[in-house]
């Protein structure tokens, strides 16, 4: 069965929040790994986006956002 691992930067100041997407990002890259072999999540200010393999997409590459919760 597939899993995704989370490394992300400075763990000691990052807010609840963004505990909270890291988690959901990592729930649902693992969910894309049925789909495809490799998932790439970047996150910004306003949340997530993951990029993977995708012969739906136009450009052979899937994108999902995920929105940081208010």
């Amino acid at each position: 069965m597939p899993s995704a691992s989370v490394r992300t930067g400075n763990t000691r100041k990052r807010p609840v929040k963004t505990d909270a997407l890291v988690r959901e990002a990592a729930a649902a890259a693992t969910g894309l790994l049925d789909q495809s072999e490799r998932v790439l999540v970047v996150y910004d200010e306003g949340g997530a986006t993951l990029y993977y393999e995708s012969d739906d997409a136009e450009d052979g590459i899937g994108r999902r956002k995920l929105s940081r919760a208010s």
